[in-house]
């Protein structure tokens, strides 16, 4: 039990030491700017922050931190050393493969690439035990830190989907995780490499809450088999190929298997005929306060039938000092809701699936990065000929 105390305490020194490296501060403005990204297109849907991207910044910190420091004694408890050259070819495999699709600059794919390479060609001279064991716990680290964080950046969205506009949210969550190993160079030294982990996900047939623990599931089934295999691999060769081929193909296989389930399940957020689907709540409105949850219906307000927008903006319009909400609850059926105010009520801080929706807002799925260039490349060339 000393022994666990002396890995914790040594960990939780020296991740929290990175604050110190202006390295961290340099990622985790990078963080930030991907918020600040990301914000243009939650104010541009509903009209402010729900949180701003300076707080998003500081939460992903202090998750990345801890995530840091689990991660590091997972490493120092199993003796993981790993050397320079390791990462050599790593890190640019990982980024030229992002050119094809964002999603292959995780190590999964370079790391089966290369030690696929060294088994087969016996080059580049790397540790495979050692570069997939690292992957295996940065993957664990990420399916804990999706369960404990990646609904808090959701942003509500719109998509054409079966030629009707349907509601859902995109996750985006980016975490700085600074992790101890062991470098086995010209001598056996500490050292704290950074690593950022993220979450990108879309949400359309299942709540965001739902969704992320779906995804953490796989991917902590996923890290645990990899993190065996691993250590497997110390005294078996056999599994260092099965690691360079299982690696990339599971979680190409988790992935893929992510957006057939959403491609073939039923939209939660579309148009309802019975009334106005809540897609959204802003933090600290009235409907926050009163209960109204995402993919509720709202039936009726003070008694009349509401179908749009509109008829919730000509109700709020005389600014009524209380309001009876009549809805289809989404877990617990048909309730009420009151809320009153002194001051009058002219907002319920709510976003809804409408049946005549603002077509500015829709937003389109993005194309591979290789794709929208050749794309690109095809639309210059046509101009060209014109």
């Amino acid at each position: 039990m000393d022994f666990l105390f002396e890995i914790l305490h040594f960990s939780t020194v020296n991740v929290l030491t990175t604050l110190l490296s202006p390295l961290f501060w340099i990622i985790l403005l990078v963080v930030l700017f991907q918020y600040i990204k990301a914000g243009k297109l939650e104010k541009g849907i509903l009209g402010r922050y729900k949180r701003s991207p300076f707080l998003n910044t500081l939460f992903s910190m202090f998750y990345g931190l801890i995530g840091g420091i689990f991660g590091s004694i997972i490493f120092i408890y199993f003796n993981v050393y790993i050397s320079q050259r390791d990462f050599l070819l790593l890190l640019p495999l990982s980024l030229i493969l992002s050119i094809i699709d964002h999603r292959f600059i995780c190590f999964s794919y370079a790391g089966g690439i290369i030690s696929l390479s060294h088994l087969i060609f016996g080059w580049p001279d790397i540790n495979v035990t050692s570069i997939m064991f690292i992957v295996g716990v940065l993957h664990l680290i990420e399916s804990l830190l999706i369960l404990l964080d990646g609904t808090n950046g959701k942003i509500p969205i719109f998509m054409e989907k079966d030629n009707i506009i349907v509601g859902g949210f995109i996750m985006n969550r980016f975490w700085p995780v600074p992790f101890l190993v062991f470098l086995n160079d010209v001598a056996i030294y500490p050292i704290t490499l950074i690593s950022i982990l993220g979450y990108g996900d879309i949400s359309l047939s299942k709540l965001p809450e739902d969704k992320a623990k779906e995804t953490s599931i796989r991917l902590f089934i996923f890290s645990t088999i990899l993190i065996i295999f691993s250590i497997k691999s110390q005294t078996e060769q056999i599994y260092k190929y099965i690691l360079a081929i299982f690696t990339p193909v599971a979680h190409e296989i988790i992935i893929q298997l992510g957006r057939l389930k959403e491609k073939r399940g039923k939209y939660i957020f579309k148009p309802s005929k019975n009334g106005l689907k809540v897609l959204d709540t802003l933090p600290g409105s009235i409907g926050e306060k009163v209960g109204v949850n995402p993919g509720d219906i709202i039936l009726t307000i003070n008694g009349k039938r509401i179908h749009s927008k509109e008829d919730i903006e000509e109700i709020l319009y005389y600014r009524p000092k209380s309001l009876l909400i009549d809805l289809l609850d989404i877990k617990k059926g048909y309730v009420s809701k009151e809320y009153k105010s002194k001051e009058g009520i002219n907002s319920l801080g709510i976003v809804v699936v409408s049946n005549a929706p603002d077509y500015h807002l829709v937003v389109e799925e993005a194309e591979m990065p290789l794709v929208r260039f050749i794309n690109r490349f095809r639309r210059r060339r046509s101009t060209f000929r014109n």
